[in-house]
């Protein structure tokens, strides 16, 4: 029987100790949970936050933005607001001066007001037709100008109304509005660059016509005489100075071909072709006097020992005419002194070594430096 009740106390025990685990586990549980629930909440919560932060930011980006904007326009319209000022101020000081003026010299009230309502509006409606006119891409000179010949009736009658410094503010007031409303509509695209570039064409043009006239004559005529207008000014004036002086070649006369034909007569005779003198030539000059120091001042010395002759630029090559070289250069042995002295130049300047050079240096014909050249390069070449 005691063995009995110890099992019963043993088993009312290990109940209750499972049922304290499991209301242990059943509150760790709860309690779990409750965190998982807080730590959610705290995360909405932030994203909520950071979410709320953000459109914040974004709102006053916005607004940020649309003050930018608003300040933007009204600086880039800032012109347009002070012309708006300048034609109210107009209208408003040139209605009541002419009002005056029409009253006293006679005019009813009724008058006086239509008189004066006329010549604004009509000024301003020259102006408004000037600028729809410049939108549409029709002719503005005519309504331009009936808008400025009005603004300055305006501002005569403004005047003789108040007389006076008055009296010039107001005359002055008017035909100021409708110049400043004109410069809105009607803006230049022409930079300073192009206005200078257009007057050096008409001053080009002016001093081309004055200098040919009677070329610019013909040009005229064949411009007015193309009957479709399709003869551009720069063709008619090539034909008029194929006209007037026989070749296609502007700036050339007959006068100035004659004389560049005597002047190729005359040099032609007086023993040069002009070759000798290139600035190559005279560039392989000063090489050959600083490698090879001539022992005369006159050039005359020859590194074979040959005759003294006098030689100019490149040895003298130019300076007589084919068929005059002696044909023993053609089949004369090659001299060792003047191998050697062409040798010299060679290793001193490779890239200058030519015919022209060596024949300056050696004093002889073309034909026999030319061999010398050959000889020399082949010997270098072939090592």
């Amino acid at each position: 029987m005691s063995d009995y009740r110890a099992e019963r106390r043993a088993d009312r025990a290990a109940d209750a100790e499972l049922k304290l685990k499991a209301k242990i586990e059943t509150e760790r549980l709860r309690a779990e949970e409750r965190r998982k629930d807080a730590e959610a909440e705290d995360k909405r919560r932030r994203s909520q936050d950071a979410a709320d932060a953000k459109e914040r930011a974004a709102k006053r980006a916005a607004a940020r933005a649309r003050r930018s904007a608003l300040v933007a326009k009204a600086a880039s319209e800032a012109a347009t607001l002070f012309v708006f000022s300048v034609m109210g101020a107009a209208l408003v000081a040139s209605y009541s001066s002419q009002l005056g003026y029409f009253r006293d010299h006679g005019a009813n009230t009724l008058e006086a007001t239509l008189g004066a309502f006329a010549i604004e509006a009509a000024t301003w409606a020259f102006t408004a037709l000037a600028a729809r006119a410049e939108r549409d891409h029709r002719p503005t000179g005519a309504l331009r100008a009936g808008a400025f010949t009005l603004a300055a009736f305006a501002g005569v009658l403004n005047f003789l109304h108040w007389g006076g410094v008055l009296g010039v503010a107001f005359g002055v007031l008017a035909p100021l509005a409708a110049i400043l409303w004109d410069r809105r509509t009607h803006p230049s695209t022409r930079t300073r660059e192009d206005r200078k570039r257009d007057g050096a064409a008409k001053r080009r043009t002016r001093d081309r016509e004055s200098a040919h006239k009677a070329v610019a004559s013909i040009a005229r005529s064949l411009v007015l005489a193309d009957y479709d207008g399709a003869l551009t000014e720069s063709e008619a004036w090539r034909r008029a100075w194929r006209i007037e002086h026989g070749t296609d070649v502007l700036g050339m006369t007959p006068a100035l071909r004659a004389r560049s034909v005597d002047s190729g007569r005359r040099f032609r005779d007086a023993g040069e072709d002009g070759d000798g003198f290139s600035p190559e030539a005279l560039a392989v000059d000063a090489l050959l006097s600083d490698l090879f120091p001539e022992g005369e001042s006159d050039g005359s010395q020859r590194p074979s020992g040959g005759p003294a002759k006098k030689r100019g630029p490149l040895g003298g090559i130019g300076l007589s005419r084919p068929g005059r070289t002696a044909r023993k250069d053609d089949v004369e042995p090659l001299a060792g002194a003047d191998l050697d002295a062409a040798r010299k130049l060679y290793d001193a300047a490779p890239a200058r070594f030519s015919t022209p050079a060596v024949a300056k240096l050696l004093g002889r014909s073309n034909q026999y430096a030319k061999r010398i050249r050959d000889a020399v390069k082949d010997e270098r070449e072939s090592h």
